[in-house]
């Protein structure tokens, strides 16, 4: 089962998500900032609060960075667009802001887990590519290649969908899980780009003029 860390000091609202969703997923909850250190090793997923009694939430989201990609979903009162673009930048997948609804939170969680569980894709090999999403290892003829996360997830789409042309809006839904208007209309073709050049000699990504990409290989 699924772990869930919920760092959040309402106590009120820390139960009551704990209640929810404790019949899908296993909860452990924690008020602190210092607390949660101790048991984000073992979560799979994060629900964090920003204003914590010990520091600010972004404080954890720069120290899970350092060394875990598990979803992180900010759950704030703060509405602030400097501010929700700071946390998205340091590395938080989605931001709700208080109130929000609990179906609309669960349908998160859902999708972040969906999104980091390749299903039947966990291995892609042709030719020269030998990919391995479980693991995060890529190799282009025999050569281990570092990819960021941004450009796992828009390849992981890609290879997903292969044959299919995935429109902008879809790869920007998938990979930052925002309303575009947070993110620069070319942080994408300039993953992409980055993404090209790792993978030569080989261009499996064709550009559909207009619309979107394509793997074409």
């Amino acid at each position: 089962m699924k772990k869930i860390l919920i760092i959040e000091d309402d106590k009120n609202l820390n139960k009551g998500l704990s209640i929810a969703l404790n019949k899908d997923y296993e909860v452990f909850s924690v008020n602190t900032i210092s607390e949660a250190k101790n048991f984000i090793d073992d979560a799979d997923l994060i629900l964090l609060d920003m204003n914590l009694p010990d520091g600010d939430g972004l404080e954890i989201i720069k120290y899970t960075r350092q060394n875990s990609s598990i979803p992180i979903i900010v759950l704030s009162a703060i509405d602030l667009e400097a501010y929700i673009i700071s946390a998205i930048n340091l590395g938080a997948d989605d931001y709700l802001t208080k109130p929000f609804s609990l179906g609309i939170l669960e349908a998160k969680i859902k999708r972040a887990f969906e999104k980091i569980a390749p299903s039947n894709l966990n291995l892609y090999k042709k030719d020269g590519l030998d990919f391995n999403f479980n693991e995060n290892t890529f190799y282009v003829d025999n050569k281990n290649i570092d990819l960021t996360r941004t450009e796992t997830k828009i390849l992981y789409y890609l290879i997903k969908n292969k044959s299919q042309v995935i429109t902008k809006e879809l790869l920007f839904d998938f990979v930052w899980g925002i309303d575009d208007e947070f993110i620069d209309q070319n942080t994408l073709s300039v993953n992409i780009s980055r993404i090209r050049n790792k993978f030569k000699p080989y261009d499996p990504i064709e550009t559909v003029f207009g619309v979107g990409y394509k793997w074409n290989f």
